[in-house]
């Protein structure tokens, strides 16, 4: 059986797409191609990526749906399987048209996530959010199955379509097999991911001068993409906060790597502001700190507020309140004992709850439910 996986908004690597759903389904016998915006198609581990010209910018991602289209209809694959919105008419074409069984890969609230976007005009989100949610909400009564990443997204979702699973992103077990820290010296405070103001970048360059008032050997590392556009003016230059708060800038890194840079790591902060997105979803990255069995630190609020508590894994900070992040990390380097103890008490929790093995039965089973009902 072959699968064809769509994306326009991930790379054909990402973490989800590539490293646990393909892989996924290649190692359980599956022929599985990913058709997405790359600079070249090549083969990797069984999987074949299909490129088609890569993006120069966010509108770019509507002018390449006609060239997806055209690329996953050469495929002939057996089932479609497309990870973003703006794919929804191509995957209406698929089930349509050519009666493909298609399934619509559901990662965040994109209704809610639209009304802070700052590259959308400001008086054109609430009509740009609602549309997006009418569509998918509409269109998910067309497709083969519906996959969503939490039990409140999936209820929304099987008003109109009940049949799909509930995928967790929870990190893949065998990436996070090193030892746990035995010492958060020295102390290198990480950020995992891309950041924005609405993830709590504000806040970090904020809090970090304040933490380096005590601790004034503490660095903070920024892993992933940095996008300042909907800062606030004094941060037109972030050279001088970067520097007074010891704050480092890694840039992207490929998915590899990541290991190796939590292992290294003492302290990991989920420093998110409430948005309505963020208010619903788990953090992918406060389950790879657990893994790695790093304290956490993360915003009092949602699921990270729940999954903290629950596992007694780090400290809750009050969002958006850089004293509050500031106090947190200095009570953390203040008392190692219990800090190591949070790290362990995650990584137990992890082992024990919270590991990608786990959901990809869950994915497995989907697929073989569809295809059942299309040779009947």
């Amino acid at each position: 059986m072959k699968v064809c996986i769509l994306t326009t908004a991930h790379s054909p690597f990402d973490e989800r797409i590539f490293h646990k759903e393909a892989k996924s389904l290649a190692e359980a016998g599956y022929e599985v191609v990913i058709v997405a915006p790359f600079l070249r198609s090549e083969q990797k581990e069984g999987i074949k990526i299909q490129a088609v010209a890569p993006l120069s910018s966010r509108t770019d991602r509507i002018w390449r749906l006609k060239a997806l289209y055209r690329a996953a209809l050469q495929e002939k694959a057996d089932i479609y399987h497309f990870h973003d919105p703006d794919l929804v008419p191509v995957g209406l074409l698929l089930s349509r048209r050519h009666r493909k069984p298609v399934i619509y890969d559901v990662h965040e609230y994109y209704g809610d996530s639209l009304l802070t976007r700052y590259w959308i005009p400001k008086p054109m989100r609430k009509f740009v959010a609602r549309t997006v949610d009418h569509l998918e909400k509409w269109s998910a009564r067309s497709f083969a199955g519906i996959i969503t990443v939490n039990s409140h997204m999936a209820e929304l979702f099987r008003r109109k379509n009940p049949e799909g699973e509930i995928l967790h992103n929870y990190p893949l077990k065998r990436q996070f097999e090193f030892p746990r820290p035995e010492t958060i010296k020295p102390p290198a405070i990480l950020y995992l991911g891309g950041i924005t103001r609405e993830r709590g970048l504000e806040v970090i360059l904020r809090a970090m001068p304040l933490v380096r008032e005590k601790h004034p050997e503490a660095v903070c590392e920024l892993v992933g993409p940095v996008d300042t556009a909907d800062l606030g003016p004094e941060f037109s230059d972030l050279t001088p906060w970067l520097k007074r708060g010891n704050v480092r800038l890694r840039g992207k890194v490929p998915y590899e790597q990541v290991p190796e840079i939590l292992a290294q790591s003492s302290i990991a902060l989920v420093p998110l502001l409430p948005t309505l997105n963020y208010q619903k979803a788990i953090p992918v990255k406060l389950l790879e700190y657990m893994a790695a069995g790093l304290p956490v630190i993360g915003s009092r609020f949602g699921y990270i507020e729940e999954i903290v508590e629950k596992n007694q894994c780090g400290l809750l900070t009050e969002p958006g309140s850089p004293e509050s992040l500031s106090h947190d990390i200095c009570s953390l380097l203040d008392d190692p004992k219990k800090a190591l103890s949070y790290g362990q008490n995650g990584w137990d929790a992890f082992h024990r709850e919270y590991t990608w093995e786990k959901e990809q039965n869950k994915l497995l089973a989907l697929y073989e439910r569809i295809l059942a009902k299309k040779d009947r």
